[in-house]
């Protein structure tokens, strides 16, 4: 084995041990940002419960603000008045 060599083998093998780290460390951040959506969740959850009962908000009154609005704002074109070619 030539120098070039062992030097191409012990970076490669360095860049191998990197990725490890690296693929650990996104690992352990994925497990963290699970919990911390969790929490979160769990946190405006119980933040929404309180806000609907202190202003006694009815099934009715969520449901209109939740309703999925549509979002064309311009009127759609008719097909009718396309020529056949």
């Amino acid at each position: 084995m030539s120098e070039q060599d062992t030097n191409t083998y012990s970076s490669s093998q360095s860049a191998g041990d990197q990725l490890a780290a690296a693929q650990k460390a996104q690992a352990e951040l994925a497990a963290k940002i699970d919990a911390l959506l969790t929490q979160t969740r769990e946190e405006d959850l119980a933040t929404v419960k309180r806000l609907i009962t202190t202003h006694s908000f009815s099934a009715t009154d969520l449901r209109s603000v939740m309703k999925a609005k549509s979002s064309r704002s311009a009127p759609r074109k008719s097909t009718s008045g396309r020529r056949k070619v």
